[in-house]
C-alpha cells in the first residue's frame, strides 16, 4: 500500500482578501505560517514517517512545503499538481469576477461540466484532471508499497484529485462533490492493488 497526504497551502495575502490567484502567486500570511507550523507539530507528533514530499512550483506551496518539513527534506517540485489556469481572472477579486463574466462565475462555482474558459484563456477542469491524471501515474511510477508521500497543491487542484481518485476517471460527475479545501488541510488516500481510497478530505483538526 502506498500512502498519499495531499495538504493545500497557507492561508495568502489574496486568500485574505478574497483575490483570485491561480497560476499567480501571493506570499503567505503570518497566519498561513502559522497554519504550517501547526501541520508540522502534527505531523511529528504522529510520527509521520515520510518518504518523499513533493510540491508545486509556486511559491505559496513550496514555502508550505518547507515550514512543514522545517526544512529538512528535499522538496520536489511537480507541475502537474500546479494551481487551475484561470486566465484573465487571475488577480481579480470574486465580485468583479461575477460582475464581468456571470456565466463563467456561476459555471466554475456551481457547475464546472458547464464551465468554458475559452473567453477567459484559462484551463478547463477537464484540462486540470488530465493534468492531475498524469501526475498521480508519474507517482505510482516511481514509489512502492510502503511509501508515504506527501504533496502540497492548491484548492481547486484538490477538488479535482478528490474528483479523480474517487473515480478514477476523467468525468466531471464529482468534481462539484468535493468543496474547496481549507487551507493547510490534509487529505489522506492510500493506493493497493490498483485503488485508490479517500479516507480522509480537508481535515484541519491541527488547525483547532
Amino acid at each position: 500500500m502506498i500512502k498519499f497526504i495531499f495538504v493545500r497551502h497557507g492561508q495568502t495575502e489574496w486568500n485574505l482578501i478574497h483575490k483570485l490567484q491561480g497560476s499567480l502567486d501571493s506570499p503567505l500570511t503570518p497566519m498561513g505560517i502559522n497554519q504550517a507550523l501547526k501541520l508540522h507539530e502534527k505531523l511529528k507528533k504522529d510520527s509521520t514517517n515520510f518518504s518523499y514530499i513533493y510540491s508545486s512550483p509556486l511559491g505559496r506551496a513550496y514555502h508550505t512545503a518547507q515550514l512543514i518539513t522545517n526544512n529538512l527534506s528535499n522538496i520536489r517540485t511537480i507541475p502537474e499538481f500546479q494551481e487551475l489556469n484561470l486566465g484573465k481572472m487571475e488577480g481579480m477579486d470574486y465580485q468583479t469576477f461575477e460582475a464581468t463574466h456571470p456565466i463563467e462565475y456561476f459555471d466554475f462555482f456551481y457547475q464546472p461540466e458547464k464551465y468554458n474558459p475559452s473567453a477567459l484563456n484559462g484551463e478547463s477542469f477537464t484540462d486540470l484532471l488530465l493534468r492531475i491524471k498524469k501526475g498521480i501515474d508519474y507517482l505510482l511510477s516511481v514509489h512502492k508499497d510502503g511509501d508515504t508521500v506527501i504533496v502540497v497543491t492548491h484548492g481547486i487542484t484538490l477538488r479535482g484529485i478528490g474528483s479523480y481518485l474517487s473515480s478514477k476517471s476523467l468525468s466531471l460527475e464529482n468534481f462539484s462533490k468535493y468543496p474547496v479545501p481549507e487551507n493547510t488541510s490534509i487529505t489522506t488516500a492510500t493506493y493497493l492493488n490498483g485503488h485508490f481510497n479517500i479516507l480522509d478530505f480537508s481535515n484541519i483538526e491541527h488547525l483547532n
